[in-house]
C-alpha cells in the first residue's frame, strides 16, 4: 500500500518532529565568533547559525534521519529546516545547508561549556 502526503502535511509533519526534538537547545558562540551553535540534549551540534550571512547548517544526522524517513530530497528537507528555524528561533537564514559536525564542534561544545562552569 502506498500512501501518499501532500507537501504542505509534509513540511508540518517534519516541522512537529523538529519542534518535538529540537526546540530547547543551548546556544553557544565561540570567542565572539560571528556564529552560534545550537546543541541538543544529548551534547550533538544540531545547527550552526552564521550572523554575518545568516546562513544556517544542519546536521547531516538529521538531514539523513528525515530522509529515510520520508524519502525527499536533502534540499527540500534542508528548506523546511530552515522554514523551522525562522520560526522558531526568530532568526532570518538566506541559505540553509547540511553539514557534518564531527569530533572538533563537540570539543568546541565542551571548552564552552567549560568555560560556562567557570565564569
Amino acid at each position: 500500500m502506498r500512501i501518499i502526503i501532500t507537501e504542505n502535511k509534509l513540511d508540518r509533519v517534519i516541522s512537529k518532529w523538529l519542534s518535538k526534538n529540537y526546540s530547547k537547545m543551548d546556544i553557544y558562540d565561540h570567542d565572539n565568533q560571528p556564529w552560534h551553535l545550537y546543541v541538543d540534549k544529548n551534547g550533538e551540534v544540531i545547527f550552526l547559525y552564521q550572523n554575518n550571512d545568516k546562513e544556517l547548517y544542519v546536521a547531516k544526522s538529521v538531514i539523513k534521519f528525515l530522509y529515510n524517513i520520508f524519502s525527499i530530497d536533502e534540499k527540500q528537507i534542508q528548506s523546511i529546516c530552515g522554514n523551522w528555524f525562522e520560526e522558531h528561533k526568530g532568526l532570518k537564514t538566506y541559505k540553509t545547508l547540511s553539514w557534518n559536525f564531527d569530533e572538533d564542534w563537540k570539543k568546541v561544545v565542551r571548552w564552552e561549556t567549560k568555560k560556562r562552569l567557570v565564569n
